[in-house]
């Protein structure tokens, strides 16, 4: 699966919607999941995500992003 991108930022929305990913999987990325005892945050650097200082807007690198997301799931590129 070959996926291309423009060379900018995308915001959590346009990824979201790229690689089909639910609201409730992405907060559990970012902020790990309550309902549980253990929370299982996952490092934001490595995901490709970066949140803006002093924001809460979230920015992603869409390519080091492509690249964490295919390994979690399995397919290399």
């Amino acid at each position: 699966m070959k996926i291309t991108f423009e060379d900018r930022f995308y915001n959590a929305t346009e990824i979201k919607r790229i690689f089909c990913i639910k609201d409730k999987t992405w907060r559990v990325w970012l902020y790990g999941d309550s309902s549980r005892k253990k929370i299982n945050k996952v490092d934001l650097n490595e995901m490709g995500v970066f949140k803006l200082p002093g924001t809460n807007y979230y920015v992603v690198d869409p390519h080091k992003f492509r690249d964490w997301y295919f390994h979690r799931i399995g397919m290399e590129d």
